[in-house]
């Protein structure tokens, strides 16, 4: 019986130190406003508080990659009080703990970053940070918005369509 008891103990002990922490949605909210109001008051210990002392913070291809609180303190650190972060939409998965968020960063500029993070999540804290953006307006209505835009890409300057069934 002691055995047993003991076996069962071990059991209890390896699924305690292999569950991880998951957070809610309004805990991921809070965690991705730290980041606004962090980046936004230059309270880089605030923007911190949301990522894994070991996160990956990256824009793909090959555009910035930092690894981890010692690399993102630096570059958190050169941000002034005319940079301002701003989340307009936020989707999180609480099974997979992952999420994203649309934003706007600006610089005090007429023109900003527009963009989607993807956040991957361990413990309740940002392990992986994937951003994609593009230069814009800083008003993110006039971002989106579809009138008076000259569009690079349109059906207008779009070849015919090749017609794959039509015999030659």
């Amino acid at each position: 019986m002691k055995y047993c008891i003991s076996i069962l103990f071990l059991f209890f002990l390896v699924a305690c130190n292999n569950s991880e922490s998951k957070i809610s949605e309004n805990e991921f909210h809070e965690l991705m406003e730290n980041i606004a109001e962090g980046w936004s008051t230059q309270n880089t210990n605030k923007a911190l508080s949301s990522f894994d002392e070991d996160a990956i913070y990256m824009e793909p291809p090959n555009i910035q990659y930092y690894r981890g609180h010692k690399q993102l303190r630096p570059y958190f650190d050169e941000l002034d009080s005319k940079y301002k972060m701003e989340f307009h939409n936020l989707w999180f998965n609480k099974n997979t703990q992952s999420g994203a968020a649309e934003y706007t960063f600006s610089y005090g500029k007429d023109t900003s970053d527009v963009g989607i993070v993807v956040v991957e999540l361990q413990n309740g804290k940002i392990k992986f940070w994937r951003e994609y953006q593009r230069k814009g307006p800083t008003d993110f209505n006039k971002f989106l918005q579809i009138e008076n835009k000259e569009w690079e890409w349109h059906i207008g300057n779009y070849p015919e369509p090749k017609d794959s069934l039509k015999e030659k």
